[in-house]
């Protein structure tokens, strides 16, 4: 195995030229990252006039050509990460807190696209949402398509990032009786307060009283308080409260636009920290490879029994290696690490993919007079006003948990906000439009998005294996509805329009609401029919490898493995017996910054690092 400068081995990228501040591209050394001696600034021939996205990344942040090939030769790694989301995030930063000299290898199946959340860009990005960003690694099943009131399953970004770069950013925190039917061990885990400030720090969750910028503010307050007031008129609410959300930049409370969290930033921020730390023996460098599909894992001897996997299978070559140190850590989703699980070992066939749970949405959008929003009045200058909160209840007969996401805005000069109202907006898939807000300067307009859970009591929900050619989408994937998943959506719809009746004014005000009616494309006195509210597209998929013993189903043990798997640890709402109500990305990260805990613990220590 060859070396590199500083000691390090040929599969671990050599430290490059950075740049501390921006002046360090100007002066004397302003062509310290410029090495093609033999062919600098055009001279004596052009350079390349064609670079593409991924070879610009490439040079400073993601794994070379030549790198890859050496750590295809005789790479060790501590940890290889399959998928760059929320959990990778999680995972690989808690692990190099603890260990900064942790070797971590992440895999992403696509390539480097989106720097930053797609709202945090000009507002012309609005168009990439959905579309050919989004894939579906999955063949789905009639009966869904079929299924009016759910249609399909939200897919797959395939890039850099994944998901983080199009959520909605809310990052609520479930009590423990909200984990209905997690192991013990999982609730436990959940009961210690560094589990959530870890996840918090990390997301950098925020509520919107706190955010104060300028658009959330006063109107927001007094949401808040009307919320707080009225939540026990609301008959199966439990509480309610200002919306936590996970917020880009770490000075929230400054007059700047709000600005919404995604990972590509933060994880090439870990990536360029521990470069830093690698230049001076302190750590090692983390390595990132884009473009890479893992298609399947396997142990090197069918006959060994060990449970040690020491192949997977790429689009891009074998990785292999020969000892027990390697851990793989599945972080690409609950349909694709369960796709992995069913194509990788037939032994996960018994239990992974029987259970699928989920959220079912629905939105409604209205309107009332200013005037009817106790404790607030427009400001005299007439700017932009927003405020988002969070209501969560229970349907009293089955059980099943729902929570409606609540944006309310104002807009004196609706043309003149689009763009701040588009950028701000929580969820921009429920945001108000621009139909919406002209003419309703002097009201302010309700969006309320409401999830609603799947029971995990339906054996026709699935993620199956079919005779696909593709082992990263060969799964038949079928949601379907049951009596009780009616019965929640009802009754989280009636939840939803007392929620909006409470903040309007109550009962004495009632009359004066309008409700948007996308059938008529215009507001109405009349509630608009139930089937133009409830929103085709599942979301949150979960529970497809829950943690718990194989005898109840269970597809993971307490250290997050596959059952009869020494090495390899599922990540993300796959591991949740139930999906709640509560949007799950904050939990997630939890337990996969937990997950990297409990494999720091289990590492020999030397005598040096025992004493001190």
């Amino acid at each position: 195995m060859n070396t590199t400068e500083g000691s390090l081995p040929d599969y671990l990228a050599v430290p490059g030229k950075t740049i501390p501040s921006f002046h360090c591209r100007v002066g004397k050394k302003h062509d310290d990252r410029q090495p093609q001696l033999a062919n600098t600034y055009g001279y004596p021939v052009p350079g390349v006039q064609q670079p593409t996205p991924t070879s610009v990344m490439a040079l400073n942040y993601f794994a070379s050509d030549q790198t890859w090939g050496n750590i295809l030769a005789h790479g060790d790694f501590d940890y290889i990460v399959i998928g760059s989301g929320f959990t990778a995030l999680a995972f690989i930063q808690k692990t190099l807190d603890l260990d900064p000299f942790a070797k971590i290898l992440c895999l992403e199946r696509g390539g480097f696209w989106l720097p930053s959340h797609f709202q945090n860009l000009p507002i012309p990005f609005k168009m990439v949402l959905g579309g050919p960003s989004e894939t579906f690694p999955w063949t789905l099943s009639r009966k869904t398509f079929e299924t009016k009131e759910l249609g399909f399953c939200h897919g797959s970004c395939p890039f850099f990032g994944g998901r983080s770069t199009f959520w909605s950013a809310w990052s609520p925190r479930p009590g423990l009786d909200l984990l209905r039917d997690f192991p013990e061990s999982m609730k436990e885990t959940a009961s210690d307060e560094q589990f959530w400030t870890e996840a918090k720090d990390l997301l950098n969750v925020t509520t919107a009283a706190q955010i104060n910028d300028g658009v959330f503010g006063s109107l927001q307050t007094a949401i808040d308080d009307i919320l707080q007031r009225s939540v026990g008129k609301i008959p199966t609410a439990d509480y309610a409260e200002s919306a936590p959300l996970a917020v880009g930049r770490r000075s929230p409370t400054s007059r700047l636009r709000f600005n919404k969290f995604s990972v590509p930033g933060p994880l090439l921020g870990i990536l360029e920290r521990q470069r830093q730390l690698a230049k001076t023996n302190q750590g090692a460098p983390l390595e990132i490879m884009v473009d890479c599909a893992v298609t399947g894992m396997s142990k090197s001897d069918a006959d060994d029994g060990d449970g040690f996997v020491r192949v997977l299978e790429t689009s891009k070559g074998t990785l292999s290696w020969t000892g027990n140190n390697t851990r793989v850590i599945l972080c690409a989703g609950a349909i694709p690490n369960a796709t992995m699980l069913l194509n990788s070992f037939e032994s996960c066939r018994d239990t992974v993919g029987k259970r699928l749970t989920g959220h079912f949405v629905t939105h409604i959008s209205a309107r009332c007079p200013v005037k009817n929003i106790a404790g607030w009045e427009k400001e005299p200058e007439g700017r932009l006003k927003m405020a988002a909160a969070y209501v969560a209840g229970k349907d009293p007969k089955t059980g099943l948990q729902y929570h409606v996401s609540v944006t309310a805005v104002n807009s004196p000069n609706p043309k003149d906000d689009e763009e701040d109202a588009a950028r701000e907006c929580p969820d921009y898939a429920a945001a108000a439009t621009l139909d919406q807000l002209t003419g309703s300067e002097d009201y302010v307009v309700f969006v309320c998005s409401a999830l609603g859970e799947f029971t995990e009591k339906n054996p026709k929900n699935h993620v199956k294996l079919n005779k696909g050619a593709d082992p990263t989408c060969n799964v038949t994937l079928q949601y379907t509805l049951t009596d009780d998943d009616y019965a929640c959506w009802d009754v989280m719809d009636a939840a939803t329009y007392d929620t909006i009746k409470q903040m309007a004014g109550g009962d004495e005000c009632e009359s004066e609401i309008e409700w948007w009616d996308e059938a008529t494309h215009g507001w109405s006195k009349t509630k608009p029919a139930v089937d133009t509210i409830r929103i085709p597209g599942v979301v949150h998929e979960s529970s497809t490898c829950f943690m718990g013993p194989k005898e109840i189903g269970g597809s993971v043990d307490e250290l997050y493995r596959p059952h009869g798997i020494e090495n390899v640890h599922v990540t993300g709402n796959a591991l949740f017996p139930t999906a709640g109500s509560w949007n799950p990305t904050m939990t997630m990260c939890g337990y996969a910054q937990d997950l990297a805990r409990k494999l720091y613990e289990l590492k020999p220590r030397s005598k040096c690092e025992e004493s001190g």
